[in-house]
């Protein structure tokens, strides 16, 4: 039974799935500036959703003025970055101070949702020829995200201020710096125009809480690479583009309504989603093999980092280990 238990826990790691309601509404929120954006603009409008979901799930976690400044802190970030590769490695290295300064009054979760699309950036995804338009249409997607997300009250509330340890802060920013100016580097180098999957994933594996790092890892790894597999088996089934892009659209807000409650079959149907909307401009093996390398380098490297973080941690303040082991600084 005990058994039983354990191998459930790997598959249902959460409370609840996210409620239909809420799924819609992160639709609206998240979904429907890049819609518009990219009819509009053409694909410099993908800069809508870098500002649109993480100034959604920001605002879900620490609030609205939270949200509002930390995205517009990574989008200015994003200018500065993009299409340039030296200055991609500097601003990773100054938003990890930001997010080791937001940790250590358990803001940390959400300067991390800032996060994730800021390394869109870092690759040439997104065009960078017109700066002053890039810079307008992410800052249009950040205002419709959180006024809908505030105007269906789907706003959170910081945690109360409570003591965190600087040696902790300070080991965080650190490591956490270390880890996402390394993972930029070698996504540029490694994985051309998707390297940005590298950092993501990166930054996804280091949120807070620590305790199951092992196995959210290990989960997220097998998740992927099932996720994959879908892709291309489908691939190789020729459908029509129609069919490829229905699925793929039925998919993404599944996946976030599952997610809460089991991120293996949420990462999975995530994944598969993004391989799919890809595989209409590119080659779906190439990008499958490139996805699953990416979260095997980051699940080391966040590991390797953990490690290291951990043991640093033993020798300077044993106290704060217990910070970073099973403790939400979010």
């Amino acid at each position: 039974m005990a058994e039983h238990s354990r191998v459930t826990s790997w598959f249902i790691d959460g409370p609840r799935k996210m409620g239909w309601s809420d799924v819609g509404i992160m639709m609206l929120a998240v979904g429907v500036p890049p819609l518009v954006a990219v009819l509009a603009f053409g694909p410099i409008g993908m800069a809508a959703f870098a500002a649109s979901m993480p100034a959604h799930l920001a605002a879900r976690e620490g609030g609205a003025p939270v949200a509002l400044l930390a995205t517009m802190v990574t989008g200015l970030g994003g200018m500065v970055a993009i299409a340039d590769p030296v200055m991609a490695l500097m601003v990773a290295g100054c938003l990890a101070a930001m997010t080791a300064i937001a940790a250590h009054h358990r803001l940390a979760r959400p300067a991390m949702r800032a996060l994730l699309t800021w390394t869109l950036f870092t690759s040439p995804l997104i065009p960078s020829d017109n700066l002053p338009q890039l810079l307008a249409i992410y800052l249009a997607g950040m205002v419709w995200s959180i006024s809908v997300t505030s105007l269906a009250s789907r706003v959170g509330v910081p945690e109360p201020p409570k003591p965190v340890s600087r040696v902790y802060s300070f080991t965080f920013g650190v490591i956490f710096g270390v880890g996402l100016v390394s993972a930029v580097w070698l996504g540029q180098r490694a994985f051309g125009t998707h390297g940005f999957w590298l950092p993501l994933t990166f930054v996804i594996l280091s949120m807070p809480p620590y305790g199951t790092l092992f196995s959210r890892s290990l989960i997220r790894t097998l998740a992927t690479l099932l996720g994959a597999a879908a892709s291309v088996a489908l691939t190789l089934l020729a459908p029509p583009q129609w069919l490829t892009i229905a699925l793929a659209l039925l998919c993404f807000p599944v996946a976030f309504r599952f997610i809460p409650r089991s991120s293996f079959v949420g990462t999975a149907l995530l994944t598969f989603t993004i391989l799919e909307m890809l595989s209409l401009i590119s080659d779906i093996d190439v990008l499958a093999v490139e996805r699953v390398e990416t979260v095997i380098l980051a699940s080391l490297m966040t590991l390797g980092l953990g490690l290291v973080a951990a043991g640093a941690l033993w020798v300077l303040k044993r106290d704060a280990l217990h910070e970073i082991v099973g403790r939400d600084q979010g």
